[in-house]
């Protein structure tokens, strides 16, 4: 399909996504929206606060005889840190797999083509064209380019899986030119 400047695809990927690459993109997406989405930041805020109301127990005992109040916001700010550094990004993940076992449409073998300022996502029963400019941004992953915020997809995912190295990099200049500032690059 044609773009706008003209030409073939940069790049054409065929490829079936799996529940487990729609959770880890899903995952991977809703971490690199924001810092504080992410695990370690979230688990380090409720770690720093539980810190702090230790430290504030000496202060406490002095006007009050008992300090089970500190104690109580300490297990809870503790409570918090394990939910948000260990329970949350499987729940998150679980999530994730729930949407995809919602629409069929995803798991059929699909083409992806890559264009200068578009992508064509093509499967035995749909043709989609976005735009670079309908998604909010792409991260490369260690496994996947995943675009999200797309008009028609929530979530564009291409896999490196069995792509070699020069197909990998012509991918990359061409997803990092067309979202210039909006692009990231994480090391998993």
């Amino acid at each position: 399909m044609p773009t706008f400047y003209g030409g073939g695809p940069i790049e054409t990927v065929s490829q079936t996504i799996s529940s487990e690459d729609y959770a880890n993109a899903y995952y991977a997406a809703y971490c690199a929206s924001s810092p504080l989405r992410r695990r370690w930041v979230r688990a380090g805020i409720f770690l720093s606060a539980a810190i702090v109301i230790a430290s504030c127990i000496p202060c406490y005992r002095a006007h009050f005889s008992t300090f089970w109040v500190p104690c109580g916001g300490i297990v809870l700010a503790l409570a918090l840190c394990f939910l948000f550094g260990f329970v949350q990004p499987n729940d998150l993940k679980k999530w994730g797999a729930r949407l995809y076992r919602s629409n069929a449409l995803w798991s059929i073998p699909q083409q992806v083509e890559i264009y200068r300022d578009s992508v064509v996502i093509k499967n035995s029963y749909e043709q989609i064209l976005e735009y670079w400019t309908d998604f909010s941004m792409c991260m490369e992953t260690g496994s996947a380019f995943i675009a999200a915020g797309g008009r028609e997809r929530e979530l564009l995912i291409i896999k490196k899986q069995d792509l070699p190295n020069e197909r990998v990099e012509a991918i990359s200049a061409a997803l990092s030119g067309a979202f210039a500032a909006r692009y990231l690059k994480s090391g998993h």
